[in-house]
């Protein structure tokens, strides 16, 4: 076994330059608002893009002339979709409320960056920068009760605390328990488990990436990304210009496995200790793309012969 796993570690440190790319690009000249530039890409492409890695951005970089160019790319703040930490269930289905007018959400995502929700003195929520500290308001299944939390923290931390002392940020479900957890807190702001989900990709990928330019995102409802040559910014969605589609690239990496001795490639064991010590190795290595490892069986439903 440790002889193979010497020839699998020689075999991928020659072959990790052949992974590639993941995806390709291309700039359409034609004038779109957000939502006709997603379904044009997703008609004739894959999507609208969505830039995973440094080096992707510098490819797209290379299709904007010097004219000031600006196009849209795949990332949105869809600033009207809020879900609750307890049981990760949405506010809004469909476009309608599932509360009555005794719910008072108030958002402008100022800034770009308000994400997550206080509950006020006065009872009104609204939307705030995450990182802000402030006491929190927990509930605690077992007992069905709220949990005043004083001390000052983010709202990560926050949710974070409430999820190893009881259940979890609390929610609120109806005009009466809104009143107790209002008269709980006096007049202070509180976390509550309320937030939006952000900055996401059309695809939806999971990329962090982002190239803003200085005073960007500005919020407001501006929330869909336009691309230029500098960098990115929020822009109101409605607006009409050319756009960037991309296609993922599948590419296959073929690795050839020999062992010395008495060791039985087809054991289920050593087929995934092999491929534990392949996933190892391309992560040390850093390798920025996606990937998914596998065995691929022979007719005869073995993987070796």
């Amino acid at each position: 076994m440790e002889t193979t796993g010497v020839v699998i570690l020689l075999l991928l440190a020659q072959s990790t330059l052949s992974l590639g790319t993941t995806r390709e690009y291309h700039l359409v000249h034609q004038w779109k608002n957000w939502t006709e530039a997603q379904s044009y890409c997703r008609e004739h492409f894959a999507d609208l893009a969505t830039i995973e890695t440094a080096e992707d951005w510098d490819r797209v970089k290379t299709m904007f002339d010097s004219s000031g160019q600006l196009t849209w790319i795949g990332l949105y703040n869809d600033i009207n979709v809020w879900k609750w930490s307890l049981n990760d269930t949405y506010l809004y289905r469909d476009g309608n409320t599932e509360v009555g007018d005794w719910f008072v959400l108030q958002t402008d995502n100022y800034g770009g960056v308000e994400q997550c929700v206080v509950i006020m003195g006065t009872g009104i929520l609204n939307d705030v920068n995450c990182n802000s500290n402030y006491s929190s308001v927990c509930y605690d299944e077992s007992t069905n009760e709220h949990i005043q939390v004083t001390e000052p923290m983010t709202w990560v931390s926050a949710q974070q605390n409430c999820r190893d002392k009881y259940t979890d940020l609390t929610s609120i479900r109806d005009e009466q328990e809104k009143e107790k957890i209002r008269s709980m807190i006096g007049g202070s702001h509180h976390w509550i488990g309320l937030y939006r989900l952000g900055w996401t990709w059309s695809d939806p990928s999971d990329s962090s990436l982002r190239f803003w330019l200085n005073t960007e995102p500005s919020g407001g409802q501006e929330s869909c990304v336009q691309a230029s040559l500098e960098g990115w910014a929020d822009r109101p969605c409605d607006l009409e210009m050319h756009f960037i589609c991309s296609v993922p690239m599948m590419k296959v990496l073929k690795v050839v496995v020999s062992s010395e001795g008495s060791v039985d490639l087809n054991d289920p064991l050593v087929q995934e200790a092999i491929l534990n010590n392949m996933t190892k190795r391309m992560k040390d290595s850093r390798i920025p793309q996606k990937f998914r490892l596998r065995w691929r069986k022979q007719p005869n439903g073995k993987v070796f012969n």
